[in-house]
């Protein structure tokens, strides 16, 4: 019997959590919805897991496995959400374990203990995209691949890709040659993560051609919220390409949530080394960083998330503090003028 009053989420005991479990299966559309959403602000609330959401992963598992569930994307969208919180930490790489806290941890294996469940769902129309979503967060599990081999959809290739085994290259080829322009994003990012350096000219101007332009997102794809040219962005330095020009001209382009991905590629790209010190002046940075500044001054987005990621590297946020940073005032003569 699992203690759930012991258990903890974002708002204290979890005790309601086996009932909005429950609820997820009910007949009632209205009464799903609201479980759904009283689940998502509690056992991942802003991504962050909690004792209470490895607990609660055998539970959706069950509802997720019943045909009848109605809605069974519902609890598989929390699985994926519980087994990896906000992907864009993972991408382009995949999970690393060792930097998931305790809680993240226990979530994370506790996924990973269901791989059986989410396996036969590839079969699903519905289903698919998502199973293959969670699956590939495992590179551990050798019958996850041949499982997505069967699957024709970029979801699938992506997943392939992230496991990271060299078995996967020759269906990452394949979707390369495909007349379909997601399959062949889907091909490059693949082969991006499983060949490195050596993917070649074709990887390369296709992630290029994604990365810069300035496509909204395709939530036919459940990774980064959709955005395949922000996953484009994050995959060039797999290949040894700079990506500060791509995220630059992704950033003039991008207004919404997209932005963020822009702003974190061209950051890192600019400030290999990390943040700068504080009170150094725009005149000590290098070429390359005095572009990315000018260029967030003239296009900064007004979200939060993307001033917190500029104020991490040491700079000042806003278009205006920025533009006051790349163009500080003159000096005062003798004479006050």
């Amino acid at each position: 019997m699992v203690d759930w009053a012991g258990l903890r989420h974002a708002y204290g005991s979890a005790e309601d959590v086996p009932g909005n479990v429950a609820a997820l299966g009910s007949a009632d559309e209205d009464e799903r919805r609201e479980a759904f959403g009283e689940l998502y602000t509690s056992i991942i609330h802003q991504g962050n897991r909690y004792s209470a959401s490895a607990a609660a992963v055998p539970l959706l598992l069950d509802l997720v496995a019943e045909p009848s569930t109605p809605e069974r994307d519902l609890p598989l969208y929390l699985l994926g959400l519980i087994a990896v919180g906000p992907d864009a930490a993972w991408l382009p790489g995949g999970v690393r374990p060792g930097d998931l806290g305790d809680d993240e941890a226990r979530a994370y294996e506790a996924v990973g203990a269901g791989l059986a469940v989410l396996r036969p769902l590839l079969a699903d129309e519905e289903l698919a995209d998502s199973a293959a979503y969670i699956l590939g967060w495992y590179p551990g599990d050798p019958e996850s691949l041949r499982a997505l081999a069967t699957r024709d959809s970029p979801a699938a290739v992506v997943a392939i890709g992230l496991l990271g085994r060299p078995e996967g290259v020759p269906i990452a080829e394949r979707a390369m040659t495909d007349d379909r322009p997601g399959m062949r994003w889907a091909g490059a990012v693949a082969l991006a993560r499983l060949r490195g350096a050596e993917a070649g000219a074709a990887v390369r101007d296709e992630l290029l051609g994604w990365a810069a332009s300035a496509r909204e997102a395709d939530h036919f794809v459940p990774y980064l919220e959709g955005d395949l040219a922000g996953y484009a962005l994050l995959s060039l330095p797999l290949i040894g390409e700079d990506a500060l020009e791509p995220a630059l001209a992704r950033l003039r382009q991008s207004t919404d949530v997209a932005a963020l991905t822009a702003v974190e590629v061209a950051l890192r790209a600019a400030f290999p080394a990390g943040p700068i010190a504080a009170g150094t002046p725009f005149t000590a940075l290098t070429a390359r960083q005095q572009r990315l500044v000018g260029v967030l001054a003239g296009h900064e987005p007004d979200l939060g998330n993307v001033s917190l990621a500029i104020s991490d590297y040491g700079l000042p946020h806003g278009p205006e503090r920025l533009t006051a940073y790349a163009h500080p005032a003159e000096p005062a003569t003798h004479d006050g003028r």
